[in-house]
């Protein structure tokens, strides 16, 4: 490490080779790479991470999700997760391990440091404002995954509704939903998740989302998950903002999400139209959802055998003060609360000072998936095809390898 004076800057900053802005897998696994190519972390490379200790975004999941319920976590270069108890919350497990693989190599992680802009200076030194100090680099590894940005959906009268609202975010405990009537809002696997759970506290849950749910009986095997990341990589590098996880993978459709579809938990009820006070009104399906079709073929076979477990709730055909006129398929039901699981969006709020987004929304990147062409030395992990863990790992090495050269270090 360095100390050098930035051009127009008044104070002194710390200047490494290369910054690595984020300390979860991906930013985890650059670091690796870069310690096993012979860099000193603290001297030739640092990472910078916004959160109070290890873990990344693991480390704020409610506790109710266990390391079971979670998508995999894939190991860290010659530093395996072994056999947890998967029954243990895995915001706990992953946060340990993390910590752990922090001391194993030393990393001596800057935190709490929140990037909050990345900006140029003479000779193309990325110059990086934090919480924590200023820093300079030759090279920026963005590691900075979703969590802080979550998608917030809004709705006609949502601003009257008076009951509880939680995000994936925000969420902590299905306890605070006990015998309360929830809407949960959303179509991939974290709404799932929340109506599971919910369905050991409540009887009463609405799932609702934007779009139909895509069912995927597929197994979820490394060959499937090639062609899923081929697909993504092909968007990202046109510079199309990246999809949902969803609407990449589907849900899958296995034993256990079976059986809740059985119970009438996973039947999907319907398109929200707007919000009352303590109701919502919704659009298409109905109470027992058997009026949509094309919730795939498992689904529909499922709720046209006469008897799907029925949501207990009533049709209401009344016009509320303030809705539309009521239509054939619209219904109105009482809920007490909303879990909006509407995902979230990839966090580059701190890059935008380099005006790296293209015409069609996204970041491009090469194929290799993690150079940005736009901004040389800057490279994206845990974006587009590389926000899943395995993903990830791999990311950050191919990162990590094309910073070094970058910074022409060896």
């Amino acid at each position: 490490m360095t100390r050098v004076e930035a051009t127009n800057r008044t104070a002194s900053v710390q200047h490494f080779s290369i910054l690595i802005i984020g300390a979860g897998q991906a930013g985890l696994s650059a670091a690796g790479t870069l310690h096993r190519r012979g860099l000193v972390p603290g001297q030739d490379f640092a990472v910078l991470d916004g959160n109070e200790g290890p873990g990344g975004a693991w480390r704020h999941r409610w506790q109710a999700l266990t390391l079971g319920r979670a998508h995999g976590v894939h190991d860290l270069h010659g530093f395996p997760l072994e056999n947890p108890d998967t029954w243990r919350p895995a915001s706990e497990v992953v946060s340990e391990y993390y910590g752990a693989y922090e001391d194993h190599l030393e990393l001596a992680v800057i935190r709490p440091a929140k990037v909050q802009a990345v900006t140029q200076i003479h000779n193309d030194v990325f110059y990086l404002s934090t919480g924590a100090g200023d820093f300079t680099a030759s090279a920026i590894i963005n590691a900075t995954g979703t969590w802080e940005t979550p998608n917030i959906a809004y709705y006609p009268g949502l601003e009257h509704f008076k009951g509880p609202q939680w995000h994936t975010k925000t969420f902590r405990d299905v306890e605070d939903s006990r015998d309360q009537r929830v809407l949960v809002v959303g179509g991939g696997s974290s709404s799932t998740q929340f109506l599971m759970m919910l369905a050991d506290v409540t009887d009463h849950t609405i799932w609702v989302s934007r779009s139909l749910p895509r069912w995927n009986a597929e197994h979820f095997d490394p060959q499937w998950g090639r062609k899923v990341e081929q697909r993504v990589t092909t968007q990202v590098t046109a510079g199309q903002a990246p999809r949902s996880v969803v609407a990449n993978t589907g849900l899958a459709l296995n034993a256990e999400s079976l059986s809740y579809i059985n119970r009438g938990t996973l039947v999907f009820r319907g398109f929200i139209d707007s919000f009352g006070q303590h109701e919502v009104v919704i659009n298409g399906a109905g109470p027992d959802g058997a009026t949509v079709n094309s919730q795939g073929r498992a689904v529909d076979d499922l709720l046209r055998k006469g008897d799907p477990a029925v949501a207990r709730l009533h049709r209401n055909t009344e016009k509320l003060p303030g809705h539309g006129t009521d239509i054939d398929h619209q219904w109105v039901t009482p809920i007490d609360s909303i879990l909006w699981g509407t995902g979230f969006r990839h966090s580059l709020d701190h890059l935008e000072p380099l005006d790296i987004r293209s015409a069609a929304g996204g970041v491009k990147v090469e194929q290799d998936g993690v150079t940005v062409p736009a901004k040389p030395g800057l490279y994206l992990v845990g974006y587009g095809a590389s926000a899943s863990t395995i993903g990830a790992t791999r990311a950050g090495r191919r990162a990590a390898t094309a910073a070094i050269k970058h910074t022409d270090y060896f």
